[in-house]
């Protein structure tokens, strides 16, 4: 399921949340994701990355209104943004993935994916900021 979790991560972005339009069958969209992050080759501690992290967390959020399988949404937000916050090193922020030194672009996806997985736990207020650019929650313009 990565490429179509990644495929759906990265059309959405750039339609539903860019013009604040809900997604088709959001249902489905949980169920698909949710599966997806128990596959071990992708989500297992020692394999995280920040793109198939983002592709979870991100989907996850834009459906948050339908409380579909919200326990297990729930769930699933709170092991990811464990295994977020351990990641950070104090001084020089997130590495990207396994094996890489922490930088820029993994500090910032996954202070984007904390906030958004915080959010769904309903603590995002806590963090003290809110992701901005490409990563921010809100949309970029609405549809007419």
């Amino acid at each position: 399921m990565l490429l179509p979790v990644n495929g759906f991560y990265r059309a959405s972005r750039g339609t539903f949340a860019q013009f604040g339009v809900p997604v088709s069958h959001p249902e489905r969209v949980i169920d698909t994701v949710l599966a997806h992050a128990t596959d071990e080759r992708f989500f297992a501690s020692e394999r995280l990355d920040a793109c198939n992290v983002l592709d979870v967390a991100h989907p996850l959020w834009l459906t948050r209104a339908t409380g579909h399988r919200s326990a297990e949404v729930s769930a699933v937000a709170r092991t990811l943004l464990h295994a977020a916050l351990e990641r950070w090193q104090d001084g020089a922020g997130v590495a990207f993935g396994p094996g890489d030194e922490p930088g820029l672009q993994g500090t910032e996806m996954w202070l984007a994916i904390a906030w958004y997985l915080a959010d769904l736990l309903g603590l995002a207020d806590a963090l003290g900021y809110r992701p901005r650019g490409v990563h921010r929650p809100e949309p970029a313009d609405a549809l007419s």
